[in-house]
Parts: structure tokens; sequence; C-alpha cells
């Protein structure tokens, strides 16, 4: 099995609500990093969309904005990714992890090792990948 949690290196990220769409706002300060999820949402860079692109069936995106009111700032360079393949912890040892694959958990994003290679071939600093489910409670 060679299937890895991917999330970012920076804590605590910002925490956003949704308006719309495409528009979110700043609702709990942190950093801007390059990945931000919660159970509603999975967002990341738009730098990762033309490798996101590549994976037909797996997962669509869409760009959206984040205002901060408070900061009084705005953040066009993200999209929204809908992952169409589900993973749990019940179910991680009988899916392949072979090629470009991705995975949702709530609105955590799970990738294939190879996928994970791609994501670090375009930066080393953005992501933290760990093993499987090893850091879920």
């Amino acid at each position: 099995m060679n299937i890895w949690h991917i999330h970012s290196k920076v804590w605590p990220s910002i925490r956003l609500w949704r308006i719309d769409n495409e528009n979110f706002q700043v609702n709990e300060k942190g950093i801007v990093a390059a990945i931000l999820t919660n159970p509603t949402y999975s967002i990341i860079d738009d730098k990762y969309s033309h490798l996101l692109s590549k994976l037909s069936g797996e997962v669509t995106f869409h760009k959206i904005k984040i205002f901060d009111f408070v900061l009084k700032a705005e953040y066009h360079n993200y999209i929204e990714l809908n992952i169409e393949n589900s993973i749990s912890p019940d179910n991680i040892k009988d899916k392949s992890s072979a090629g470009k694959k991705i995975w949702k958990y709530g609105g955590e994003v799970f990738v294939s090792g190879e996928l994970k290679d791609e994501f670090l071939k375009i930066s080393r600093h953005d992501f933290k990948f760990d093993p499987g489910f090893s850091f879920f409670g």
C-alpha cells in the first residue's frame, strides 16, 4: 500500500466560511497554506491545477476566491477540489495505489505514491505526506 495523507506543513492554517460556490471568507486567523481542508471543502493552490487536470475521472475543480475582510486581503490563486473517490480506515487496504490517484476522507486528501512524487516535483515546501491513516486518532 502506497497511499499518503497530504496536508500542510504550516500550522495553524486559516479556516474558511463558504459565501457561495466560488467565494470563501476567512473566519479563523492562521497561515494561508498551499492546502486548506475541513469536512466541507478541500482547497489547494492553483499552481497544482495542471497536474490535477490530468486525473480524468478522479477529480474536478474550479477557481475560487478567498477574502480576508479583517486584513483587507484577497487570494485568487486557489481551486476547490471535487474528489470523486472516497477512502476510509476500513477500506484503505482494498484500494489500489498503482498510478496517479486521489481520494477524499471528509475534507482530507489522500494520494497515491506516484501522485505524491508529482506534487513534490512542483514544490518540496508546501506539503507534508504521512502514510495512510497513521496520524488519525
